[in-house]
């Protein structure tokens, strides 16, 4: 064997192994994604849709028309749940909420940058299990920057993250 053969072999085994890391990164990376629609699907179906829904069968709307109105009053769902206290002890109290929110644990301390990164994937879910709700965030104006401050919000809520307010002068 000459050594200009074996270099051509060690090329071929490097070449080999280039595609079988890009193989191993790409199911990691399908791995994640599953992992990620999951989870979403789990907030969206025991935390997201029934916080919604029960806000809004006491307003006497819809979901969807709730949910357009949330937005275009720029209302984000912190913002409902902190002025109306004794709902959210009630909801945070469920059983079901708990055991999401103990499972969901590492998402409390996930950086507001995460949570814009990871939205679409929140929304593509929703597109597939609640199209109507996913419809009125992507096209009201406003709706992705409501849905983003609403999950921000959210976040604090479940997992406690104190909230400063700071008026500007």
């Amino acid at each position: 064997m000459t050594m200009e053969t074996l270099r051509k072999q060690i090329q071929e085994l490097e070449s080999d192994i280039a595609k079988l890391e890009e193989n191993i990164r790409i199911k990691k990376a399908e791995k994640a994604t599953v992992a990620a629609q999951v989870q979403a699907r789990i907030f969206l179906e025991s935390i997201f849709a029934p916080y919604m829904e029960g806000l809004c069968d006491v307003w006497g709307l819809s979901p969807e028309e709730g949910l357009r109105v949330l937005i275009n009053e720029k209302a984000s769902l912190d913002m409902i749940a902190n002025d109306n206290r004794e709902a959210l002890t009630e909801f945070m109290s469920q059983p079901e909420v708990r055991v999401i929110t103990a499972l969901a644990s590492p998402l409390g301390n996930v950086q507001d940058d995460w949570i814009r990164d990871k939205m679409t994937v929140l929304l593509e879910v929703m597109e597939k299990i609640r199209p109507a709700m996913a419809n009125i965030i992507t096209t009201t104006p406003g709706g992705q920057d409501w849905f983003y401050e609403s999950l921000k919000g959210l976040r604090n809520l479940l997992f406690g993250k104190p909230q400063i307010n700071i008026e500007k002068p």
